[in-house]
């Protein structure tokens, strides 16, 4: 940001105006000390405005994204749980298959009522490397782009 005046600028309208304020003040009868007491807080003013940034400056930026509440975070709990999923097959069967498995009851009860992954429809519905991703607990986990088609489908 550019100053109105610059450091040179600033500090000569600054002692300008206290020795103008200071001058006016002992013309008017103010002791030397009271008169210069009093153009100090005047030059400082000058000072401060002189610093002030130029109107043509002003950066008018969008304020701060803020994340998306629990969606982002259930997203970002998600990503994290399946990049550590990816690199230890125990922590896939211990965190990421319990949820992935309680996903799929609750899509196929909610849009198809079939109550349970163990319903002939469910493979149907699901598609056989789907279901078989949630019902069998020793299941390879897919790849990143194989695993995020899977959960589209679903």
């Amino acid at each position: 940001m550019t100053p109105l005046l610059g450091r040179v600028g600033s500090l000569g309208a600054a002692l300008l105006t206290g020795a103008v304020t200071g001058f006016a003040l002992h013309r008017a009868g103010a002791p030397p000390h009271w008169a210069a007491l009093v153009a100090l807080p005047a030059a400082a003013l000058a000072l401060l405005v002189g610093r002030l940034p130029r109107a043509t400056d002003v950066v008018w930026s969008p304020p701060p994204v803020e994340p998306g509440g629990v969606v982002h975070v259930q997203a970002s709990t998600l990503a994290t749980r399946l990049a550590e999923a990816a690199v230890d097959p125990d922590r896939f069967a211990s965190r990421v298959h319990p949820r992935l498995r309680r996903l799929a009851q609750a899509r196929l009860r909610q849009r198809h009522g079939v109550p349970d992954l163990a319903d002939p429809r469910a493979e149907r519905l699901l598609g056989p490397e789907l279901h078989r991703l949630v019902t069998d607990p020793r299941a390879p986990l897919p790849d990143p782009k194989r695993l995020a088609e899977l959960l589209e489908e679903l």
